[in-house]
């Protein structure tokens, strides 16, 4: 048991150390490196032998894909020392691919004025992609008294080409004197290689003068990645080193795909080709299988033939594509592409269809829901494109057991460049079955032979259970005023349907119709209402319709009490008066309408029936004072005439609007009535000089103002009646204190 555990301990130790350890393992950056060699070349300072060669190497690590930029700098060790050109060949800017390996020829020539014994320490620096970094090698000049000179042929500007897994033995190597009678051996190399070469020489080293040639073949595997590769040929006798640059393509077998024309215009309905050419590169032998994308729309293609062997002279396949007339109009891009031997090459040309004889068909609405014993219909619409003319024959398919259908009319004949409709009728039978599903309407035109079809959904369903409510505004009034009735159907059977207001007199035994009135978009309704004196029962109902059952409310109380003798109705002397009558309408008909304006009346409305009954008792029994109650009552409706005006103009938000009434109201009312009392009243106290009113004092009021107005956005968001009734009573006494203060320190500073 004891070796056990420790196996298990042992185990469970290496596992999280395996873990951690590859928890811990840093994420591998994209980058490059870089690589030149030989390390060092010895060149002379005279003509023709002043340039030395080296072999650059760039590669890409973790997936690193960016274009790379090459400079060279140098130092010398003698002073003014000089190099008179470098070069990158092919190109100092090179585009470097994932997974890749460039081979870059660096030349450098120096002037024919150099010293002796100079050494020049070179860099070569690569950045690219955020990247920096850097490359070294030294080239000495010498000027022995006798030396030797390397040369290769093809040079590096004519580069062979051989196929990966090949040999080539195109270069010769060749020795010769150049300085003195040069005797010596000479070592020959290749510093740099890419993946898979290997350097076989004819002869190595050399002896010169005895031998001045080898033959230099360089034999590839099936691993050597392709491209051109810029090499470095090295001799070395021991003393000095001298180079020179040579080239070489490698190729696998492979192929090139080419189409021709490189687009086609046709109609829709009609065919065309495409001309497909395989060529083959460096002995490809492989069959491709040939294939097209990007095709229209009720479009087809092929091959002939397919698949195809690609030949040095290029193999040909004929691509036909066929469109009918539900191919849509426009340009496609297609994409062919051939695949075969491990490789894949793609080529594109573009499709264009123009628009031939044929049509369209819609239908809406594209769902319709029918009860057990009713119908439904759908219009389709039948299109000409192209000048189509033909008849077309219309069917339907899918349908629920127990519906039937009928068109009309069928066939349908657009004339050329219009619509035609066709009415689709479905029945459903008292036992037709309940579901949804869906409906393909077929369009067929014989001639010329076209066929379209869409699908709409159709629901058969039976009556659907409803539920009213009904609510009131209020549930104590006085005779006189409005109470609003409202209620919703559930679930919501849509807009326009009628429900009817009912009311009873005797507790329910008996009902009266109060109005008829629709529903919203919503199942919503309402109507304001103005009952006589007496208790009631009120309730809603509706009969139903085709898809939902009807149904009736509960039954909700109503007290109007007696109107009392009122103000405006003691000094005007009947209810029936239009002055009256104006200021019910705007207490009813504007204010009650809103939230805010029906939750000020209610503290106004408990203020003002406090003592108005009095008041007006005491007004009826005094003739005079009744015509000096109309004059003073005329500016009042005068104010509440231009602030119904505001209530109009700012109506497409009724909330808003019953605010910027209320506040014009206020706001003359404190002028017109209670500025002179005020400017009387200061007058006074400054004579005595116990008060002056100064801005400070409005300050306070000024806040409570913005305070009130703040609280009504909040009662307004938050549907929070007791805040509203607080928050509206406040802005109404704010507003008519501060226009009334306002006026009369006006008035003070004119007058002093």
């Amino acid at each position: 048991m004891k070796t056990r555990s420790y196996l298990v301990l042992v185990c469970s130790l290496v596992l999280i150390s395996a873990v951690f350890s590859s928890a811990l393992r840093p994420v591998q950056a994209q980058d490059f490196f870089v690589s030149m060699l030989p390390s060092s070349v010895h060149i002379r300072n005279t003509a023709a032998y002043n340039t030395a060669y080296y072999s650059l190497s760039i590669t890409s690590y973790a997936g690193f894909s960016a274009s790379v930029s090459l400079y060279l700098t140098y130092t010398a060790t003698g002073t003014g020392e000089t190099i008179t050109s470098f070069t990158f060949h092919p190109s100092s800017t090179v585009s470097l691919l994932s997974g890749q390996t460039l081979y870059i020829g660096v030349i450098v020539t120096i002037p024919t004025t150099t010293t002796p014994g100079t050494v020049y320490s070179l860099t070569v620096t690569a950045y690219g992609g955020g990247k920096t970094h850097y490359a070294y090698a030294t080239l000495t000049c010498t000027n022995p008294l006798t030396d030797y000179w390397l040369s290769i042929t093809p040079s590096y500007a004519t580069p062979p080409t051989v196929i990966a897994g090949q040999a080539t033995s195109a270069y010769i190597a060749a020795v010769y004197g150049s300085a003195g009678s040069y005797t010596g051996s000479i070592a020959l190399s290749v510093p740099m290689l890419g993946v898979g070469m290997t350097p076989v020489y004819s002869a190595n080293p050399i002896s010169y003068p005895t031998v001045t040639s080898s033959t230099l073949t360089l034999q590839t595997t099936s691993a050597t990645p392709n491209g051109t590769y810029y090499l470095v040929l090295s001799g070395s006798d021991g003393v000095v080193t001298h180079t020179t640059l040579f080239g070489l393509v490698v190729q696998s077998p492979d192929f090139t795909i080419t189409a021709s024309p490189p687009s086609r215009t046709i109609k829709q309905g009609e065919t065309t080709e495409y001309t497909v050419t395989l060529t083959a590169v460096a002995g490809f032998s492989s069959s491709v299988d040939l294939s097209v994308s990007g095709l229209p729309t009720d479009a087809t293609s092929s091959f002939d033939p397919d698949p195809l062997t690609p030949t040095t002279s290029g193999a040909q396949s004929i691509l036909t594509v066929t469109t009918t007339f539900g191919t849509p109009t426009g340009t496609s891009t297609l994409t062919i592409s051939g695949t075969g031997g491990g490789k894949t090459h793609t080529k594109t040309v573009t499709l264009t269809v123009q628009t031939g004889a044929n049509f369209t068909i819609t239908v809406t609405p594209s769902s319709q829901t029918v009860n057990r014993g009713a119908s439904q219909t759908f219009t389709v619409t039948v299109t000409s494109v192209g000048g189509f003319n033909k008849p077309v024959y219309l069917s339907l398919s899918g349908h629920q057991t127990g519906v039937t259908y009928d068109f009309n009319p069928n066939p349908v004949t657009p004339s050329a460049g219009a619509s035609a409709t066709s009415t689709l009728t479905v029945y459903a039978s008292p036992t037709a079955s309940l579901e949804t599903r869906t409906l393909t309407i077929t369009a067929n035109a014989p001639d010329p032979g076209i066929t379209h079809t869409t699908t709409v959904s159709l629901t058969v369903a039976g009556k659907t259970d409803t539920s009213i409510s009904c609510s009131l505004s209020v549930s104590t009034i006085r005779q006189g005023q409005n109470v609003t009735v409202s209620g919703s159907i559930t679930p919501n059977p849509g807009a326009n349907n009628d429900v009817i207001l009912e009311y009873s007199a005797d507790g329910g035994s008996t009902w009266g119709t109060i109005t008829t009135v629709k529903t919203d978009s919503g199942g919503s309704f309402s109507h304001v209402w103005s009952p006589s004196q007496g208790n009631y029962k009120v309730r809603s109902r509706w009969d139903g319709s085709a898809a939902y059952n009807g149904a009736t409310s509960s039954q909700q109380s109503l007290t109007v009490q007696p109107p009392g003798c009122i103000i405006a109705t003691a000094t005007y002397g009947s209810e029936l008066s239009p002055e009256v009558q104006f200021l019910r309408g705007f207490r009813d008909g504007t204010a009650m309408s809103t939230f805010a304006g029906s939750e000020f009346m209610k503290v106004f409305n408990a203020w003002y029936y406090s003592f108005s009954p009095y008041v007006a008792d005491f007004i009826s029994k005094q003739p005079l004072l009744k015509e000096a109650m109309k004059i003073l009552l005329y500016p009042l409706i005068g104010i509440l005439h231009i602030s119904a005006s505001a209530y109009s103009a700012l109506s497409f938000n009724p909330e808003l609007a019953i605010v910027a009434t209320g506040l014009v109201a206020s706001g003359l009312i404190g002028i017109v009535y209670f500025a002179p009392f005020s400017l009387i009243t200061l007058l006074c106290m400054r004579r005595r000089r116990k008060f002056r009113l100064n801005i400070s004092h409005l300050k306070g009021l000024t806040a409570i103002w913005i305070a009130s107005i703040a609280l009504i956005c909040l009662a307004e968001a938050t549907a929070a009646q007791p805040v509203m009734m607080v928050a509206t009573a406040i802005l109404v006494l704010s507003t008519l204190t501060l226009a009334a203060l306002a006026t009369t320190q006006r008035v003070i500073q004119k007058l002093t």
